[in-house]
């Protein structure tokens, strides 16, 4: 009986023109259109790579070993320092190719740039800045600890001051570029807009009064149930599964870990299906369950980075985290530029507890909708 039911309801939902038009044209346009409109904005930044810099100085102790330190951070960061004494900064720069140049004194340094290397020397700015402001905060600890008269004793046992330094590398995600973000952000969008599958079987369902038939058929209340929601997930899947080809196609997409990727949006579709389910059980009616749908994915969607891209939006994360289509997102993002994402876990919890839930409720309020029917 059920998989009769499911092959029914599949036929029917299947004539749906509509099907096709929302969940595989609709999300091509808007992210063609998207991608298009910010790909200035979210231009990848190209990584400066290695670079010489000259430098020259008074040569006493405390400069030597500053610098002898300085030269062993910079070098785990691809900068080479180079030193040229005896000639000018500018010509330096100019003679030899260097991307920068530092004058050491006793208490100060001097950085020269040029324009052709802008960013080359921020880097060194913040190298050198960093590392002195390291050097002050560890010469002060070690003023703490030992006491003033026995700094020059302890700074003799150590091999360097510039050793003592801790460098430490920041977690950061990858850039993403506006292809991969809008061409994934915007399936899972129009993915939690799938009950309009279900338009053409709810419709056929009150016109034919099918519903009123399986009230005396005996179907129990959670068959009835699976009997839509099979029917709209594989409808779902299979509109968003030719959104994916046509964006690696003719946009570019890249997916990254594809199978796992295809999970998230397969679970995704499954609760906005148990989603709309839940709401048509409680409504019995098609317009105003497709308005409360509509209008919950558009907030989730609003505060989740469907309209404003999370990487550069000034939600709290408090906020952020309230949107199930935000851990989607997320996920299927750093799986694209990463490979990885710790929100995959997050995702499939979210995801599996709305299905749950939701489709929980919605056999419950069918179940009661029925036996008020039958009396």
């Amino acid at each position: 009986m059920i998989r009769y039911l499911i092959k029914n309801n599949f036929k029917i939902i299947s004539r749906n023109a509509i099907n096709i038009l929302v969940l595989t044209l609709a999300p091509i346009i808007v992210s063609a259109v998207l991608i298009s409109a910010f790909s200035a904005m979210m231009e990848k930044y190209e990584e400066v790579g290695a670079f010489k810099v000259g430098y020259s100085c008074n040569h006493d102790d405390i400069t030597d070993q500053y610098i002898d330190g300085l030269k062993s951070v910079a070098e785990g960061q691809g900068i080479s320092f180079v030193e040229y004494e005896g000639t000018n900064a500018e010509e330096a720069v100019a003679d030899y190719k260097l991307a920068g140049f530092v004058e050491f004194g006793k208490d100060s340094y001097t950085v020269y740039k040029t324009d052709e290397n802008t960013a080359e020397g921020q880097i060194l700015e913040y190298l050198l800045h960093a590392y002195y402001e390291n050097m002050s905060l560890a010469i002060s600890e070690q003023l703490m600890a030992a006491g003033s008269e026995n700094v020059a004793e302890n700074n003799a046992k150590d091999e360097t001051i510039g050793s003592k330094m801790k460098v430490e590398t920041a977690d950061f995600i990858p850039a993403v570029d506006s292809t991969d973000y809008y061409g994934i952000i915007y399936m899972i969008y129009f993915s939690w807009c799938c009950i309009v599958c279900g338009a053409g079987l709810f419709t056929a369902e009150k016109k034919y009064g099918i519903e009123k038939r399986q009230m005396v058929s005996g179907i129990s209340d959670f068959k009835e149930y699976l009997s839509k929601f099979i029917p709209m997930v594989l409808m779902a899947c299979g509109g968003l599964a030719i959104y994916g080809v046509l964006s690696i196609a003719l946009l570019d997409v890249h997916w990254g870990n594809i199978a796992l990727s295809a999970l998230l949006v397969v679970l995704g579709i499954m609760a906005a299906t148990a989603l709309g389910l839940m709401v048509y059980a409680i409504c019995d009616n098609m317009v105003v369950t497709v308005i409360i749908v509509f209008m919950l994915v558009w907030v989730w969607g609003f505060v989740g980075g469907s309209f404003e891209t999370y990487i550069f939006s000034s939600t709290s994360e408090t906020l952020k985290n309230l949107s199930p289509i935000y851990y989607e997102n997320r996920a299927l993002v750093e799986l694209s530029c990463m490979g990885e994402s710790d929100y995959v876990i997050k995702s499939i919890i979210c995801s599996s507890t709305i299905t749950a839930v939701c489709s929980g409720i919605a056999v419950l309020a069918g179940a009661i909708r029925r036996k008020g029917g039958k009396k």
